[in-house]
């Protein structure tokens, strides 16, 4: 019994150490109780209509660029984005300051797409209906079904939706990198797997969501509509290549609000 005591203990530290040792500002890092970025506030990708392109930031969806083996499924070989202000149908296409959310050859996970990028206006691929989702494994050393700091966290890309497969991409994982993805044979291939965000807009909240993407605005610029009458003057945030973009836990279950604070646990996904 002592034995797998001290087991189960080490087996803690090491999947504590795992979650939470990585570096600061890295893609799929956790925020702890210690992180410079704990109540920092996050604003959501405002939802600007009647203004104008190019200042749509709404919806924040993911698609791919299709360029592995297999066509039209996400698989090794293609790269995964988040979208940011237009629905991701086919015919959209990589714009400026999406989301880079597995390694390619054009940039990181977590890096931004700038002009002159060899991915810019490339053509993204939807995902089938259902697909993809933010879930979380339920790991033995937290809380029973509680999302805490010693779970992990996946993007789910492939089907069935509540088991882990080939293709599911690992965001803050014990069982492997971030941005790398799920295989047959690894330690997380078949595990079960529960819902975080159902998408396909991460930016909006809906009942049973445990939070909403959300981003921090660095260079602090907001929209103004000079056509505007002054008392109804807009101002939201303007996300850009500087800001960082989280997954937000704070939003409440009841009366949605258009911000929030980085809180332990919220997972970094932008560089």
């Amino acid at each position: 019994m002592k034995r797998l005591i001290a087991a189960c203990i080490s087996a803690g530290l090491v999947v504590t150490l795992g979650l939470v040792g990585m570096a600061y500002g890295q893609f799929g890092y956790r925020v702890t109780n210690s992180s410079p970025e704990v109540g920092d506030i996050v604003e959501d990708f405002a939802d600007n209509l009647p203004s104008p392109e190019p200042f749509v930031q709404t919806p924040v969806q993911m698609g791919y660029w299709d360029t592995g083996s297999s066509s039209m499924t996400f698989d090794e070989g293609d790269v995964l984005y988040l979208h940011i202000g237009r629905v991701v149908v086919m015919g959209t296409d990589v714009s400026a300051n999406d989301i880079r959310l597995t390694d390619s050859a054009f940039g990181s996970a977590g890096s931004k797409v700038k002009a002159g990028d060899g991915d810019l206006e490339k053509d993204l691929t939807p995902f089938p209906r259902g697909l993809p989702r933010i879930v979380f494994v339920d790991e033995v050393l937290g809380v029973v079904g509680q999302f805490d700091i010693t779970d992990s966290v996946y993007i789910k890309t492939a089907s069935p939706a509540w088991i882990l497969g080939s293709g599911d991409v690992r965001l803050s994982s014990v069982h492997g990198l971030p941005a790398s993805l799920v295989k047959e044979g690894d330690s997380d291939y078949g595990l079960e797997c529960s819902v975080l965000h159902q998408g396909p807009s991460f930016d909006v909240w809906y009942p049973g969501a445990r939070g909403k993407l959300r981003f921090f605005n660095q260079n602090g610029n907001v929209f103004i509509d000079p056509g505007a009458p002054l008392k109804t003057l807009p101002s939201p945030p303007i996300y850009d290549e500087p800001d960082v973009v989280y997954f937000d836990l704070s939003n409440p279950s009841a009366q949605p609000r258009s911000f929030g604070y980085i809180t332990p646990n919220a997972i970094r996904f932008s560089l």
